[in-house]
């Protein structure tokens, strides 16, 4: 295999680790809205008050999982990037995304959370 081919398969790759990421990202503050939305419901919301303290453990054991998932992700993204060199822009657009990334997570985790105080109440 050419060195070529080899440096643009692990592009491809930390790319897509990338996509893994924004799917991380999406898919905690798509259950957090779908949380959101279940609280809403009266009938649904007697039932989650039974399970409040599960649900606000379960929670933050999810950000924190996500958030594992992701430092994982750029650490395997940052590793296939190694070689190729990236402009002093590039880097710091790079970094801002994952900082964002932790915080929509942490975000919507802290939404959750505040929902379910106000159901304790």
């Amino acid at each position: 295999m050419s060195k070529q081919y080899v440096e643009s398969e692990e592009r491809a790759l930390a790319d897509r680790l990338v996509n893994y990421s924004d799917a991380i990202v999406a898919l905690c503050f798509i259950s957090s809205s779908g949380f959101g939305l279940a609280v809403a419901d009266p009938d649904i919301r007697e039932t989650l008050v039974e399970a409040a303290w599960q649900l606000l453990c379960a929670n933050v054991v999810l950000g924190v999982v996500f958030s594992i998932l992701l430092i994982v992700l750029r650490r395997w993204e940052q590793n296939l990037r190694s070689e190729s060199q990236l402009s002093a822009l590039g880097v710091r657009y790079s970094r801002n995304l994952y900082i964002a990334r932790h915080v929509v997570i942490w975000v919507a985790v802290g939404q959750t959370v505040a929902m379910v105080t106000a159901l304790i109440g």
